[in-house]
């Protein structure tokens, strides 16, 4: 939806729009609301995703733009208070949230809460409808449990005061600058509640599933590699590739992969400058149901190859004292030896001799590592469809910037940004040059089309510095964005929810469903019931719910005619 309004709200201000439901903080990540571009005559826009169907309202704001500014100072409203309502969107085929669990109770209950409607806990009975995996199990069910779409917090009990609660978010033996437990997860206290936006989902073992899992499920495993390098200048060096939970049984699935820069720093427990704790971090958002299962790659930098961080990760054209930018070359490396090591090698989405899936490529990185992203993101949107920027050193590449960044037009891309208050490192004491980089950027996508919690979403997050500490805390947000549970077919949903054929008459014959997303139908037809024809494949959706429409030709004199869906 598109937002505007002209006001001058003096030099060094900033627009933003804000209101209580959650799109216009994006989750409460933007906290003074989402934050609007300036164009010329003082008019302020920027497009926003908003739940369909929803009824919003809100006020436009004034705030400090400049980093101290934004980090101590207070927003003050502008525009009377104002409501929209968002047009409705096709879909989903259910009124309410259905939970599945597996357990050796003899009964099973529900307690949750709606944290989206600021709901109470309430108490809600299961129902038995199966065995489970050996004769001392059985699979519980709960249907209409919280509106479509809304996030909920919950656990199991058997009314005999046992309860079932969330697995404690990981934890280990602090190395270095390596935390005991995740930075996201600290001051955490137990006992854990589960908490997921999933509609349709099965719980065994502690873990949150949108298909059905299997009888065992092994755990995460890490493992390296040596990766030639056919690119001049850029030396071989080790990738560290993580396999997510299931990996062994799952054998028909494929995976999205992130690709990391710096690698010595993105799994637990990093190295000098600490971790990002990825491996960790992923581990628990997938077990408790709040990102899709994912291959990570941690690609090492040069350093200790032969080669230069700085070299690598600064675009051509521009230079630091260590030499001019390769990041041409850097990222002829990740196409051309990294990306087939892992297609040819492991289930990714990109299986060889098959078209690109672009959405399933991500990269990501930090500080020169978020400016190597930001060039990968204009030159390799084809292969690249997802890009994390992470404080971003948009001052060590002006010409880059000026010639090629901000000129560019919208691609095809899922972008996240994020900047703190206080980044400053080695190379750059003043925070505010990290901060008004970022903030150019940002302004600029929203003048090009994108839209914040669609295709964009910034992070602006007061207080924080430049280091794995901030990227480690801000990690489960890009992995809920990039890797959103949304993006991949729910099959249990799909078998307890199966799109009804609906036959609709006028001058032809049409026939209506209510389409999942991804999913590859087959449409079939017969006179009788007996005999079936050959099915007309169907275009998968690419939306979460399409309504399709099928027009059928029933030729003259047949008395009837029957279709069904295969998938």
């Amino acid at each position: 939806m598109p937002f505007s309004i002209t006001q001058d709200v003096g030099f060094g201000n900033e627009v933003f729009v804000s209101g209580a439901h959650r799109d216009l903080t994006s989750g409460g990540i933007q906290p003074f609301g989402v934050k609007l571009h300036y164009t010329t005559g003082n008019v302020w826009t920027g497009a926003i995703a908003l739940e369909a169907g929803a009824s919003i309202t809100y006020r436009y704001y004034q705030h400090a733009g400049d980093n101290a500014g934004y980090q101590t100072g207070a927003a003050a409203a502008i525009s009377a208070e104002q409501t929209l309502v968002v047009p409705t969107a096709p879909g989903p085929p259910y009124a309410g949230k259905t939970i599945r669990y597996t357990s050796s109770w003899t009964n099973a209950f529900l307690l949750v809460r709606d944290i989206t409607a600021n709901g109470a806990f309430v108490d809600l009975p299961m129902r038995r409808i199966g065995p489970g995996r050996v004769a001392a199990e059985s699979v519980f069910e709960v249907e209409n449990v919280a509106p479509p779409g809304d996030e909920i917090e919950f656990v199991f009990h058997n009314d005999l005061n046992q309860y079932d609660n969330a697995p404690a978010p990981p934890s280990g033996t602090a190395q270095g600058p390596a935390p005991a437990v995740p930075v996201p997860y600290q001051g955490l206290v137990g006992p854990y509640n589960y908490r997921t936006y999933l509609d349709v989902f099965h719980v065994q073992g502690g873990q949150v599933f949108n298909y059905p899992p299997p009888a065992t499920v092994s755990a995460p495993v890490i493992t390296t590699r040596l990766v030639n390098s056919t690119v001049a200048e850029i030396p071989e060096r080790n990738i560290r590739i993580y396999l997510p939970r299931g990996y062994a049984e799952n054998t028909a699935k494929r995976y999205p992969v992130v690709y990391f820069h710096d690698g010595q720093n993105v799994f637990f427990p990093g190295g000098t400058f600490g971790t990002w704790d990825a491996d960790r971090i992923a581990t628990y958002e997938i077990a408790q149901g709040r990102m899709r299962e994912a291959i990570l790659v941690a690609v090492d930098n040069g350093n200790g190859y032969g080669s230069d961080r700085m070299k690598e990760y600064v675009p051509p054209g521009d230079a630091l004292p260590a030499g001019p930018g390769i990041a041409d070359k850097y990222l002829q490396f990740l196409q051309d030896n990294v990306l087939p090591t892992l297609d040819y090698n492991y289930r990714t989405l990109n299986p060889p001799n098959q078209p690109a899936v672009p959405a399933a490529n991500i990269v990501a990185g930090s500080s020169l590592g978020g400016l190597v992203s930001a060039y990968i993101a204009v030159n390799r949107s084809a292969v690249f469809g997802k890009i994390g920027i992470f404080s971003p050193a948009f001052w060590a590449a002006p010409n880059f910037i000026s010639g090629s960044l901000l000129p560019a037009p919208q691609l095809p891309l899922r972008l996240y940004l994020d900047i703190g208050t206080n980044e400053n490192s080695a190379s750059v004491s003043d925070s505010a040059t990290y901060w008004n980089g970022a903030l150019a950027v940002y302004n600029n996508w929203l003048d090009k089309g994108y839209a914040v919690n669609g295709d964009l979403l910034f992070y602006p997050e007061r207080a924080a510095n430049h280091n794995e500490t901030a990227w480690s805390r801000r990690l489960p947000v890009f992995y809920q964005f990039m890797l959103n549970l949304w993006d991949e077919p729910n099959t249990l949903a799909l078998a307890k929810f199966p799109p009804r054929l609906t036959l609709r008459l006028d001058t032809a014959s049409h026939l209506e469903f209510l389409a999942p997303l991804g999913i590859s139908f087959g449409l079939e037809d017969s006179p009788n019931l007996q005999t079936w024809g050959t099915p007309a494949n169907l275009t998968p959706a690419v939306k979460i719910w399409e309504n399709r429409t099928v027009d059928q030709t029933i030729a003259p004199g047949v008395t009837s005619a029957f279709w069904r869906l295969r998938y």
